[in-house]
């Protein structure tokens, strides 16, 4: 049985790896807490409620003006980039071959290194800079293909679900604030193409224990999202930096120990 503190970090952990670089289900995440792995489903349920409590009121409005023959950007992006998640999600859902955890540690640290390099050009020759101002305030299609494209491929193992998808909307020139906001959104697509994969749940605790998994998940990833667009916003170079950098530190940390 597993413990209401136990409950409590696990859910903190998968809201803080949800929105890093990172994955929740790697192996160095799994071995912080006892008992980890049987918080994962009410963890990512939280994950899941926060991305939709958070932008609740967007969506609705969008809703609203797709009622009314009004199809703005954001919503055909969020339409797409679902399409693409379960398209490709589903069939890599259902894959006897997964990507191992050695593999996938590597492969989010490229995506941390490259997003680093990225940021790290001479801001006087950073084509994502200048590209960035003559780019339109909303997603286009080719955003949500790519963003749906990448979360489906992200279930193929404890793949960096946010540090694809930023870095494939940061690479035709979007601000570090519009890519992780916009990955943000899309994320319920895939969280709950996970929760489809991990099968069904069962738990021997009471409800409260795994509810506390789901309630420090939901309000870890409402403080988390605001405060790391804020930081894109604020200052996008040196915020892309220290984000890549988040999976080269672990990267490095696993080697070390």
């Amino acid at each position: 049985m597993g413990t209401p503190i136990e409950a409590l970090l696990s859910g903190l952990i998968v809201a803080l790896t949800s929105w890093l670089p990172l994955s929740p289900e790697a192996n160095w995440v799994s071995s912080l807490v006892e008992g980890y792995s049987s918080f994962l489903v009410p963890a990512y349920l939280g994950v899941t409620f926060a991305v939709l409590f958070r932008f609740r009121e967007r969506f609705s409005r969008l809703l609203l003006e797709a009622m009314k023959g009004i199809y703005e950007a954001e919503l055909k992006y969020l339409f797409f980039a679902t399409l693409f998640t379960v398209l490709i999600g589903l069939p890599v859902s259902s894959f006897s071959c997964r990507v191992s955890a050695e593999v996938s540690t590597v492969a989010n640290t490229l995506v941390g290194v490259t997003i680093v390099l990225l940021a790290a050009l001479n801001p006087a020759k950073n084509p994502l800079k200048e590209l960035d101002r003559k780019l339109p305030e909303q997603p286009s299609i080719l955003d949500s293909i790519s963003a749906g494209i990448l979360q489906g491929f992200a279930l193929l193992g404890p793949l960096t679900r946010t540090g694809t998808v930023t870095l494939g909307l940061l690479l035709p020139g979007h601000s570090a604030k519009k890519a992780l906001q916009w990955g943000f959104m899309v994320a319920p697509a895939y969280l709950i193409l996970r929760l489809v994969q991990l099968g069904s749940w069962q738990s021997s605790d009471p409800a409260w224990v795994p509810f506390t998994a789901f309630a420090s998940a939901f309000f870890g990833s409402l403080l988390l999202m605001p405060l790391l667009e804020r930081m894109a916003e604020k200052n996008g170079r040196y915020f892309l930096i220290l984000f890549g950098l988040v999976a080269v530190v672990v990267y490095a940390l696993e080697v070390i120990m």
